[in-house]
């Protein structure tokens, strides 16, 4: 991959990132509840290409075998850590 790709790539996922932490905050702030789900590190299917159809089949079906025996919510995103309000 070239390197363009691979810093579009890199902006992409710490842009989506930045969103999730965001959505979490305002989810705080307004006092409403925060749920996230989300695809293990665990999850590792080959693909052999970007639209791959045997993997997006894999992929869907871990998320709903997941969701079917009840996937416990996240309530905070992935490495979040909250500032410390003491001064």
């Amino acid at each position: 991959m070239s390197i363009a790709g691979r810093a579009i790539s890199s902006l992409i996922q710490t842009q989506g990132l930045g969103d999730l932490y965001r959505i979490y905050l305002t989810t705080q702030r307004d006092g409403v509840d925060f749920n996230l789900a989300y695809i293990p590190a665990s999850f590792n299917a080959p693909h052999q290409e970007e639209f791959d159809t045997e993997f997006m089949r894999q992929l869907y079906a871990l998320g709903y075998d997941m969701a079917a025996k009840g996937y416990p919510w996240q309530k905070a995103p992935p490495g979040f850590v909250a500032a410390s309000t003491d001064q």
